[in-house]
């Protein structure tokens, strides 16, 4: 363990479980009776009982950490109308529901604070949507939907819901970033981090920025461009999933993704560069620069679609092939930044089933053992031993497959059908049981 993590894994004061957020999707469970109360929606919706129905419907978006409700929707009556607020990130949708229509807005910045570019942005966004608009309303730009509850159903209301909840979210910090405001817009929502857990955040990015410029040291003469692109990739995706900044460090680590990976003309180094350049100017940030980059929010919709497990294994498939020739000379440096890679990409591309998504968690959790040991949790693997607690390992599997064995008989753990010779053999094994998972339903 280096030094930094032992010395704050030793001063830690943590005596109980603790709830972390990683990555951007939705990190928790959804609601236990998500079916039944689906289902009660739909019964009400066909007898004419339309607030209740909301009321249902509402309820079924509630998800939890545990048996611990995460409380991202609130309802309340006032006469015979159902009040909610959602919340989705930084944005809070609030609406209204009474047997004629739905109504929901969210607010994305002061009306004070717009210019001609946002307007002129504002309108080319209203062409691409399909549900909502962007209106001003009072002092505030609103995005608004408006629902006519004449013919309701539960599916009709997702998707005009999710559109308002996911734009509102990435509007408010698109406008903040891109048109260089100084603060958001309503974020009393919005909980603050612990210090302690920032400076362990803060000392973890300096840590695997350091063990990145030594990585790109070390990799071999041939081929060069793509071994760097994995290993620059491999640490954002990291600083992003395990770290989780906001704001404008999001922002930036989102847009450099999206840039390397766009089609044109600039060359593999060109885009290496530029992956590089934004390393080094994290590893300049101080901790004072850093820590306001922060925060804890409740998500209620994901942003990605779900994935199909096609789409999974020809991406593991693929990944795999691409490891084996460093496998085979002798890379082991090589092969575990792709097997780091490809679980942090997965996590950050695709919208995966909750099995799925957790077990990709604790291979990230087995790998990055020193950062949660840090944090509080026990740990999964001793980097000094290089011991596995195989036992806790097994445990989690069974844990991220078995609630959903009635769902799809043929889900099997696999936590003793794995290699715990080395961590590298450990990934490897891991990705090729993900690769025969079976999620055939009944």
């Amino acid at each position: 363990m280096s030094e930094w993590l032992y010395r704050l894994f030793h001063h830690s004061k943590a005596a109980h479980p603790i709830r972390h957020y990683f990555g951007r999707s939705i990190n928790a469970q959804r609601h236990p009776q998500e079916n039944e109360l689906f289902n009660q929606a739909m019964e009400a919706f066909s007898e004419g009982r339309t607030v209740q129905a909301y009321e249902h419907y509402l309820r079924s978006l509630e998800n939890f950490n545990a048996a611990e409700s995460n409380e991202n929707i609130l309802l309340h009556y006032a006469d015979d109308t159902l009040h909610f607020e959602l919340y989705q990130g930084t944005a809070v949708i609030r609406g209204s529901v009474s047997d004629k229509y739905f109504e929901a807005h969210a607010v994305i910045t002061a009306k004070a604070l717009m210019n001609i570019a946002i307007k002129r942005h504002l309108l080319e966004r209203n062409d691409q949507l399909t549900y909502v608009r962007y209106y001003t309303h009072g002092e505030f730009l609103q995005l608004k939907l408006y629902l006519d509850n004449t013919t309701m159903t539960p599916q009709k209301i997702f998707y005009p819901l999710r559109e308002l909840a996911l734009n509102a979210d990435y509007e408010k910090e698109y406008i903040h970033y891109h048109f260089k405001q100084k603060k958001l817009t309503e974020v009393e929502h919005l909980q603050s981090i612990d210090e302690d857990e920032l400076r362990i955040k803060y000392g973890a990015m300096q840590q695997w920025i350091e063990d990145c410029q030594l990585a790109l040291k070390q990799l071999p003469a041939n081929d060069n461009n793509s071994t760097v692109s994995f290993t620059l990739l491999s640490l954002l995706l990291q600083i992003d999933y395990l770290i989780v900044p906001q704001n404008d460090i999001a922002q930036e680590i989102i847009e450099k993704i999206s840039s390397y990976f766009m089609e044109d003309e600039r060359l593999v180094e060109q885009k290496n560069d530029e992956l590089l350049n934004f390393i080094l100017k994290l590893q300049k940030l101080d901790f004072e620069t850093f820590a306001p980059y922060f925060y804890k929010a409740c998500y209620t919709f994901s942003p990605m679609e779900r994935a199909t497990i096609e789409e999974l294994i020809q991406f593991i498939e693929a990944s795999l092939e691409k490891s084996r020739w460093f496998r085979h000379h002798r890379y082991p440096h090589v092969v575990s930044t792709i097997y780091h890679y490809m679980a942090f990409y997965m996590l950050y591309n695709y919208g995966l089933h909750p099995s799925y998504q957790a077990l990709l968690h604790l291979l990230v959790e087995v790998n990055n053992s020193d950062f949660f040991v840090a944090l509080g949790y026990r740990p999964l693997y001793h980097t000094q031993s290089k011991h596995f607690e195989k036992e806790a390992i097994i445990r989690a599997v069974n844990d991220a497959i078995e609630p959903y064995q009635k769902e799809f008989s043929n889900l099997v753990p696999f936590g003793k059908e794995l290699n715990y010779t080395t961590l590298e053999e450990f990934s490897h094994s891991f990705y090729l049981h993900l690769k025969n998972l079976n999620y055939t339903e009944l």
